[in-house]
C-alpha cells in the first residue's frame, strides 16, 4: 500500500473529476445517514419494548435476511437493466418506507410488529441498491481506480454513517421515533434528488440480455468452476457471522454494562462511522494496491480481535476505541471483498458477481441470531468474546486450506 493517508491524491484522484461517480458518492452518504439512523432508531425501541437483546437479533436478522433471499436477483437484475436508472427507484421506495412509517407511529404508536416490518422491508430494497451502486461505480472508474474509487465510496458512506447515527440518537431522545424516522426519510429524498439526471448508462446497456433462467445458468456455472469467487464469498459469509453480528450486542452493552442511554447508544454507532472513514481514507489514497487476498485475510484476523476486544472493555471510552477498530476492520473488508470479487470474474457478469457478494452478506441473520442468543445465555460481553475468537480461527484455517489462493486475489 502506497502513499498512506495521501490527502493529495484522495483530491486529486482521476475518479473525482467523473460528474456520475461524484453523485453517486455525494447519495451515498445520505443513504447512508438513513440506514445508520434506521439501525439506531430499531434497535433501541426494539430493546427498549422487549428488554431483550435475542430480539434486537431478530430485527437485524430481518434487516439483512433479504440479502439472502434477493442477492442473486438483485445482480441480475444490475446485468438486465441500466444501473442509473435502478439507483433512484430504489431511494424513492426507501423514502416512501419510512416517510410512510413515520406517519404511522405519529399517529398510531410504536408496536413491535410495525418496526420489524420496517426492518424487513427497508432491508429488501437495500439488498436490491446494494450490487446495483457497486456495479455502477465499476462502471463509471473501471478496473485500474475500482479499490480507491471503493474507498472513497466508503468514506462517503461512513461519514454519512456518523451524522446519521448522531442524528437518530438525538432526535429519538428529544423529539421521538417519528420525528427520528421523518428525518432518515428527507435523507433519501435529498439522495433521490442527486441520482435523478444521471448521464451514464453504465456498461449493463451495452450487453444483450439472455433470458432469465440462463444468466442464472450462467452464473451458476461461474461459482462452480471459479475458486477464487467461492473463497471471497466463504470468507465474506465468516466475517457476517462473527464479525458483523457484533451491532446486535450493542443495545444491550450499552444499557446494562455501560450505563448509558439512546444519546450513548448514538455515539457508539458514530464511533463505527468514525472507524469506517478511517479505512476509507487509506483506501481512497491507495491508488497501487498489492497483495489484496493477503490484506483481506491480516484485517479479517483483526476484525476478529477487535470485536473480542470490545467485550473485554471494562469502560465507555474502552469500547468506543474498540468499535471503532471495528467499524475500520469492517469497512475495510467490505471494500477488498467487493473489489476483488468484481476483478475474478468476466465484465458482463460484475452485476451478478456483487449479487453474490450481497448474497453472502445475507448470511447475517445467522450472526445476528446468534449473537442474539448467545448474549441472552451468557451475557454480550463474553458473545462479543466467543465470537471474536471465533472469527480469528476461521482466519487461520482458511491461511491452512487455501495458502496458494490467497496470493493470486
Amino acid at each position: 500500500m502506497t502513499d498512506l493517508f495521501s490527502l493529495k491524491h484522495i483530491l486529486t484522484s482521476p475518479v473525482i473529476r467523473i460528474g456520475d461517480y461524484r453523485k453517486v458518492w455525494i447519495s451515498s452518504l445520505f443513504n447512508m445517514m438513513g440506514f445508520a439512523g434506521e439501525q439506531v432508531i430499531v434497535g433501541f425501541l426494539i430493546y427498549d419494548l422487549t428488554g431483550s437483546t435475542a430480539w434486537v437479533g431478530v430485527s437485524l436478522a430481518l434487516a439483512f435476511g433479504p440479502m439472502l433471499l434477493f442477492g442473486a436477483p438483485a445482480g441480475v437484475l444490475a446485468d438486465r437493466m441500466e444501473r442509473r436508472k435502478l439507483l433512484p427507484a430504489c431511494e424513492f421506495s426507501i423514502a416512501l418506507l419510512l416517510g410512510s412509517y413515520a406517519a404511522l407511529v405519529y399517529f398510531s404508536g410504536i408496536h413491535l410488529w410495525m418496526i420489524l416490518t420496517v426492518a424487513f422491508v427497508s432491508g429488501s430494497i437495500r439488498a436490491i441498491h446494494s450490487p446495483i451502486r457497486t456495479s455502477y461505480v465499476y462502471d463509471l472508474v473501471g478496473n485500474n481506480h475500482i479499490v480507491s474509487s471503493l474507498g472513497l465510496l466508503n468514506l462517503g458512506i461512513r461519514t454519512g454513517q456518523l451524522v446519521g447515527a448522531s442524528l437518530a440518537g438525538l432526535a429519538i431522545k428529544f423529539y421521538g421515533p417519528a420525528l427520528a424516522f421523518g428525518l432518515l426519510c428527507f435523507g433519501h429524498l435529498i439522495s433521490l434528488a442527486i441520482l435523478w439526471n444521471l448521464s451514464n448508462a453504465g456498461r449493463s446497456a451495452d450487453f444483450k440480455p439472455s433470458s432469465l433462467s440462463d444468466q442464472f445458468r450462467e452464473f451458476g456455472r461461474e461459482l462452480i468452476t471459479n475458486r477464487s469467487l467461492q473463497l471471497i464469498i466463504l470468507i465474506t459469509a465468516a466475517i457476517e457471522i462473527f464479525g458483523f453480528s457484533f451491532a446486535t450486542a450493542l443495545p444491550e452493552i450499552a444499557k446494562t454494562k455501560l450505563d448509558v442511554d439512546a444519546s450513548g447508544l448514538g455515539f457508539m454507532h458514530t464511533a463505527r462511522a468514525i472507524g469506517g472513514m478511517l479505512a476509507g481514507i487509506v483506501f481512497a489514497s491507495s491508488l497501487n494496491l498489492s497483495h489484496r487476498g493477503r490484506i483481506y485475510i491480516a484485517i479479517t484476523f483483526g476484525f476478529g480481535a477487535a470485536v473480542a476486544g470490545l467485550g473485554l472493555s471494562p469502560n465507555f471510552t474502552i469500547a468506543v476505541i474498540a468499535i471503532a477498530i471495528i467499524a475500520a476492520m469492517a469497512a475495510s473488508t467490505d471494500v477488498l471483498s467487493q473489489s476483488m470479487m468484481q476483478m475474478v470474474v468476466p465484465d458482463h457478469l460484475r452485476g451478478r458477481a456483487m449479487g453474490a457478494w450481497v448474497f453472502a452478506v445475507g448470511i447475517a441473520p445467522v450472526g445476528h441470531i446468534e449473537a442474539g442468543l448467545l448474549s441472552e445465555m451468557v451475557g454480550a460481553d463474553i458473545a462479543m468474546i466467543i465470537n471474536g475468537t471465533a472469527l480469528m480461527i476461521t482466519t487461520v484455517l482458511v491461511l491452512l486450506i487455501f495458502p496458494g489462493k490467497l496470493k493470486s486475489l
